[in-house]
C-alpha cells in the first residue's frame, strides 16, 4: 500500500499531481518501435469469424473483404479476454427489481429521467457490478456464466445485430463507430436515435424484450485497407495499424450494444450506467479497458486534428480511470506508446498457437504496463519507460471561467466536484471513499451446519460470540467483509444523506465532512501533536481503523451505525424519523 503525504491546501491547482503536461517527441517513438518499422510483416489469421460479427448488410463486397482479418483479431479478443466482460451483462438481468447496481453508486448520484414505454428510471441500474470479480463466486460458477453469455451473442444477439458501413460518419461527426438502438432503414445521421424513433420500433418488438440494432463502422477503415494494398504496403505499419484500430472499433461498439439490446434501457436522456469502478460513463471504452489491463488504445495524433482516418504516428495506450486507482481527475491524461510488435504478434497465427499452453490474456494484455497501473495512486504524471515513449494529453481546455473537462456529449464523470469546471485559483480534494460506492452483489448463502450430538455439546461448552466477533472466513474480500457484517442487506441499506447543489464552478464547494468532538488534552499532549508526522491518505479501501486521539474524523455511515445503537433504534426506523422531519 503505497501511502502519499497531503499537502497544504493552500497550494495553486498547477502544481497539483497529475497537470504536468508532455507532448509527444518524435524521436521517442522511433526508437521505442512505434514508427519508421522497415520490416515487413504478414496478416496471416485464420479460422472463422465469430458470429456476432458476421452480419453485414448493405456492404460492397470487397470492402466487407478488406475486413476479414480486423474481424478475425476482434473475434480472437472477444472470444479469450472479452467474455467476462459481456458476463456481467448478458448472465445476470441487471433490469431487475433487486439488482444490486440500481443502488446509487455516488452521494451526489446523477437521475436518469423518466423512460419510455411507460418503463420509469427505477428499473435503470445506475451502475454494472462486476460479477465476474466476486470473491465469492466459484470458478464453476464464473465459467457457467461465461458459457450462457457465449451462446447468446452467438445466438440471439448475432440475430439481432446488423453491421453496416457508413460513407458520411466520419466525414460529418467524426466518428470512427456508432451503435444506433433501432433499426438503419435507410435514415440519415441526423434522424438516428431520436427517442420518439426508438419507441416507435420497440412497438413493433412486440413482446420480445430484445430490439434490433444497427452497428456503424467509418467506411474509411476498410477504404484505407483497399488503397495501402494497391500500394503494394499491406505489409506496411500503417496497413497493420489501420487493421488493429479498426477491430478495437468494432469490439468498442459491441461493447455498448450488449447494453442496449434491452428495451428496458431506453430512457429520454438515452444515457448509459457507469460500469465497476470506472469513473467515466462509457461502455465501449469500458470494455476496451477491461481488454487490455486499463488502457485503451488511440491515435498518436488526433483523427480530428487530420481529418482523414490517418495511422501513421501511430498509436498510443490511453490511461483509463477507474475508482480502483483514482481519486480525482488528472488535467492531462497519461499515454504509452505502443509498438508496431505488439500489434503484428496479434495478427500471427503462429503466436495465437503458441500461447495456447500460456494465458492467452498474456499476449492481449500489456504486461510491460501492468507495474504502471497498480502504481498509479495520486501521482498519475508519466514517468520514464524505456519500452514506451511517453505523453501527458490535456483532458481540460480552458474556457476563460477555468479548465473544462473535454467530455464526449452527454458523458458524466463519477465524482461531482471534478465533472464539469476545475478552477485554476484552487487545489481540489482529493476524493475519498465515502463520495462514491460501488454496489456489490449480495453473497450467496451459507449451508446450514449439521447439528450432531458432539457439536451440540461443543456449542453448549462455548459461550456465544458477539456479532462484532463473529469470524469471517479468510477467503472474503473486504468488500463482501463489509456487507457480511452490515445489519442489513445491500437492497435494504437506507440512502446517503443528500449533499447540496453542485455548482458549475465549484472553487467554494467542499464536500462535508463529519466531525466528532475531540477529546481534551493537556500541553504535553498537545505539543506532541505537533511534531507528529503528516497526515496520509489511502489509495485503496481498507478496513476502517478505530477512532483515536489523531484521528477524529469518521464517517458518515460509521457516525449514523453508532447513532441508530445509542438510541436502541434500528437504522430504519431512524431514517423514516429523520424523513419525518424534514417534511414538517
Amino acid at each position: 500500500m503505497t501511502l502519499y503525504t497531503i499537502s497544504a491546501r493552500h497550494n495553486q491547482i498547477s502544481i497539483q499531481p497529475g497537470s504536468w503536461r508532455k507532448t509527444w517527441n518524435r524521436e521517442e517513438t522511433r526508437k521505442c518501435g512505434v514508427i519508421g518499422i522497415t520490416e515487413l510483416r504478414k496478416l496471416d489469421l485464420e479460422g472463422e469469424v465469430n458470429p456476432i460479427f458476421s452480419n453485414w448488410v448493405d456492404t460492397n463486397p470487397e470492402l466487407r473483404r478488406e475486413l476479414e482479418q480486423p474481424l478475425l483479431l476482434a473475434s480472437r479478443i472477444l472470444e479469450n479476454a472479452g467474455l467476462p466482460w459481456i458476463s456481467d451483462f448478458l448472465a445476470h438481468d441487471v433490469f431487475t427489481k433487486n439488482y444490486p447496481g440500481r443502488k446509487p453508486s455516488c452521494r451526489c448520484s446523477f437521475t436518469h429521467s423518466t423512460a419510455g414505454s411507460g418503463n420509469s428510471n427505477e428499473i435503470v441500474p445506475q451502475t454494472i457490478v462486476r460479477h465476474h470479480r466476486a470473491a465469492w463466486a466459484s470458478s464453476e460458477l464464473k465459467d457457467e456464466w461465461i458459457h450462457t453469455s457465449e451462446n447468446q451473442l452467438r445466438g440471439e444477439m448475432a440475430k439481432a445485430i446488423t453491421w453496416q458501413l457508413d460513407q458520411d460518419m466520419f466525414r460529418e461527426r467524426g466518428w470512427v463507430g456508432y451503435t444506433c438502438r433501432h433499426p438503419r432503414n435507410g435514415l440519415p445521421l441526423d434522424e438516428l436515435d431520436q427517442y420518439e424513433t426508438i419507441q416507435s420500433w420497440d412497438r413493433r418488438c412486440g413482446d420480445n424484450k430484445d430490439r434490433e440494432l444497427a452497428v456503424l463502422l467509418a467506411a474509411e477503415f476498410p477504404t484505407k485497407l483497399m488503397e495501402l494494398r494497391r500500394q503494394g504496403k499491406q505489409h506496411g505499419e500503417e496497413y497493420l495499424l489501420t487493421a488493429f484500430m479498426a477491430a478495437v472499433t468494432i469490439l468498442h461498439e459491441l461493447g455498448h450494444a450488449v447494453y442496449w439490446k434491452d428495451r428496458r434501457a431506453l430512457t429520454e436522456d438515452l444515457r448509459e450506467p457507469f460500469y465497476g469502478a470506472d469513473l467515466q460513463m462509457e461502455l465501449g471504452d469500458s470494455f476496451i479497458a477491461s481488454i487490455f489491463g486499463g488502457w485503451t488504445p488511440v491515435p498518436i495524433k488526433s483523427l480530428a486534428q487530420r481529418k482523414e482516418l490517418n495511422f501513421s504516428e501511430g498509436i498510443a495506450w490511453k490511461q483509463s480511470l477507474s475508482w480502483d486507482h483514482h481519486r480525482f481527475r488528472p488535467k492531462h491524461r497519461s499515454h504509452y506508446s505502443i509498438p508496431v510488435d505488439y500489434v503484428a504478434r496479434l495478427f500471427t497465427e503462429k503466436c495465437w498457437e503458441e500461447a495456447k499452453d500460456d494465458h492467452l490474456r498474456g499476449i492481449i494484455q500489456p504486461r510491460t504496463l501492468e507495474e504502471i497501473v497498480k502504481n498509479v495512486g495520486l501521482d498519475v504524471q508519466v514517468t520514464v519507460n524505456r519500452e514506451h515513449a511517453t505523453a501527458a494529453i490535456p483532458d481540460f481546455h480552458c474556457t476563460g471561467q477555468g479548465w473544462t473537462w473535454n467530455r464526449s456529449p452527454g458523458a458524466r464523470f463519477r465524482i461531482p466536484q471534478y465533472d464539469g469546471y476545475l478552477c485554476p485559483d484552487l487545489d481540489l480534494p482529493i476524493a475519498t471513499d465515502d463520495v462514491i460506492e460501488e454496489p456489490k452483489p449480495r453473497p450467496p448463502l451459507q449451508p446450514s451446519p449439521i447439528i450432531t450430538s458432539a457439536t451440540m455439546n461443543t456449542a453448549l461448552l462455548t459461550p456465544p460470540l458477539s456479532p462484532a466477533t463473529t469470524p469471517i472466513p479468510r477467503t472474503f474480500s473486504s468488500e463482501i467483509l463489509d456487507s457480511l457484517r452490515s445489519p442489513q442487506t445491500p437492497e435494504t441499506r437506507p440512502e446517503m444523506f443528500p449533499l447540496p447543489p453542485r455548482r458549475h464552478c465549484f472553487g467554494d464547494f467542499k464536500p462535508k465532512r463529519i466531525i466528532v468532538p475531540r477529546y481534551e488534552y493537556d500541553e504535553k499532549e498537545k505539543e506532541k501533536r505537533k511534531q507528529s508526522t503528516p497526515r496520509y491518505v489511502k489509495l485503496a479501501k481498507e478496513e476502517q481503523m478505530p477512532l483515536s486521539p489523531s484521528r477524529s474524523e469518521i464517517s458518515l455511515n460509521e457516525l449514523r451505525f453508532r447513532l441508530s445503537q445509542l438510541l436502541g433504534v434500528s437504522m430504519n426506523e431512524m431514517e423514516r424519523y429523520f424523513e419525518a422531519s424534514r417534511c414538517a
